[in-house]
């Protein structure tokens, strides 16, 4: 973060946030900054990394960690100091919070010795400085900030509230909590661009899709024209849905769509009924030949059929827990339409740090909607 006096462009988004319980009595920093990188799904660099704490019903005076959340560092100026703090203000804002951690990683910073306090430590301190002023008028204590130039075996820790402490971290692969999110199969990965290049688009199959995109329109118009003239305005919808179940089938069975399925369950996607119904795949037994699809559409699509596609793969993954990808994904839906409303709340969700489970009800709600047109999504296999 650069001095506040500078001028720059405003702080974005948190770019990627995920909900954990690892073991809710780490206290000693070092522990804590070792186990960041399971907690959020990748190693961050240049981050302020926001761990939230809430009362453990289960541990009377004790706390557990409710939300882990990483923003950019680098964008300059004292607007945008206001406006990350206000962001992390945002996360902690549920009404629960009973305190807040931070984390600065910053590969540039150095470690204070005697009588130097370190490179970048007075930019470091003047933003927690600010982010501490900001919690106090939410009555959220700052329990805890530190820095680190990175988060690795033997790499330093110091501290950025009170009287200067240090100290050197574990190995965050032998961290508890790295070994609890590795059992329980989520995905480590080692740097969120690894996540971007996931989803970035194929131009290769990109080049191809605006032709088959026109013939799969045309088709659908077809269909539709059919539906209406025989009086049956759902039977269009019914069809479509079923054709993107039949590609979530093939998946299962271990073949990838081609390029023109892929046009074709696009154009399907514009049929917000069948859009909103796809929801009642996550959770459930179909959930990730399902996630697969909508990532094959997020890398093939172009704007703005690419939104529709990469918001179901960031729903898909932010309620299967993944924050990270849900957040990248949520990102290239944005870019491709960044009026599309749901990806906007799916968004707004993860900033905030919106639980999960929170969002069965779209699921729930898909299902019934499903059942409306006579399919039914747990019980029917695509």
């Amino acid at each position: 973060m650069t001095t506040p006096a500078e001028p720059g462009p405003p702080e974005p988004p948190p770019t990627a946030a995920d909900r954990s319980e690892p073991d809710p009595h780490l206290s000693d920093p070092g522990d804590l900054i070792a186990a960041i990188p399971a907690m959020l799904g990748f190693v961050p660099a240049r981050s302020l990394v926001i761990t939230v704490l809430r009362a453990d019903p289960d541990a009377s005076g004790r706390a557990a960690i409710d939300v882990v959340a990483r923003m950019d560092l680098d964008n300059p100026g004292r607007a945008a100091t206001g406006e990350l703090v206000d962001r992390v203000a945002g996360v902690c804002g549920r009404g629960d919070a009973t305190a807040v951690l931070a984390l600065i990683v910053d590969d540039r910073a150095t470690a204070p010795v005697d009588r130097h306090r370190g490179v970048r430590s007075r930019k470091h301190r003047d933003l927690i400085g600010a982010l501490e002023h900001r919690l106090d008028a939410d009555a959220v204590p700052l329990a805890g900030a530190w820095a680190v130039s990175a988060i690795g075996v033997d790499q330093p820790w110091w501290s950025l509230l009170g009287p200067v402490r240090s100290g050197s971290q574990p190995d965050p692969a032998t961290s508890l909590v790295t070994l609890k999110h590795v059992l329980e199969g989520r995905p480590m990965r080692a740097s969120r661009d690894e996540l971007t290049a996931a989803v970035a688009v194929n131009s290769l199959v990109r080049d191809k899709m605006p032709e088959l995109l026109t013939a799969a329109t045309e088709a659908a118009a077809d269909r539709l024209a059919h539906a209406l003239r025989r009086g049956e305005p759902t039977f269009y919808s019914r069809a479509a849905l079923r054709s993107i179940l039949r590609q979530i089938a093939n998946i299962e069975a271990g073949r990838l769509p081609t390029v023109a399925e892929l046009a074709e369950v696009a154009v399907a996607l514009r049929d917000q009924t069948v859009r909103d119904i796809l929801f009642g795949l996550s959770p459930g037994a179909h959930a990730e030949a399902a996630e697969t699809l909508w990532l094959e559409l997020t890398r093939a699509l172009p704007d703005p059929d690419r939104a529709e596609a990469a918001m179901l793969l960031g729903y898909a993954a932010y309620t299967r827990g993944d924050g990270p990808l849900a957040g990248v994904a949520l990102d290239a839906a944005l870019a491709s339409d960044d009026s599309h409303r749901m990806a906007n709340l799916l968004e707004l969700g993860l900033q905030t740090g919106m639980r999960p489970e929170r969002l069965h009800r779209l699921a729930e709600a898909g299902r019934e909607a499903a059942a409306d047109l006579g399919i039914h999504l747990r019980s029917e296999h695509p």
